[in-house]
């Protein structure tokens, strides 16, 4: 019989470094917007993204959307796993002509550099005011 095997005490507790790049084209080499923010929870992360995802995908007609697999099926359950056991993962979406890339990273929260801030230092930028997320406000 398989017994349940505890976390080990000094395992690190993390925050979950989240950013989003929003191209509006194919051919951009910078993203028209690029959003950063923290979330508290693997599953938090992976629903935001879920949720941009979403929005970006309602501006277009029906038949042009494409299947989010990867945030429904297995790919989220993949992503939840990666990012409880402290790795990195990430989502790339084309939409109508552009596409954007999301990645999340765990941060232990106990880290003593400057550069890996935790959530409550993390800071979520300004709108660009161009793409469909920011001009629904999100």
């Amino acid at each position: 019989m398989l017994e349940h095997i505890p976390e080990p005490a000094d395992s690190p507790s993390y925050a979950y470094w989240c950013e989003r790049s929003t191209y509006a084209s194919e051919d951009r080499d910078e993203p028209d917007c690029f959003a950063r923010y923290s979330a508290a929870t693997p599953e938090l992360a992976i629903q935001r993204i879920r949720d941009e995802a979403r929005a970006l995908l309602a501006v277009l007609p029906e038949a042009e959307r494409p299947v989010l697999g990867w945030a429904e099926g297995a790919g989220r359950v993949r992503a939840l796993g990666a990012l409880h056991q402290g790795r990195t993962c990430g989502f790339s979406l084309r939409h109508g002509g552009g596409w954007s890339e999301w990645v999340v990273r765990p941060v232990p929260t106990d880290s003593g550099d400057p550069a890996e801030a935790t959530a409550a230092s993390f800071t979520e930028t300004v709108p660009c005011g161009v793409c469909a997320l920011c001009t629904k406000g999100r």
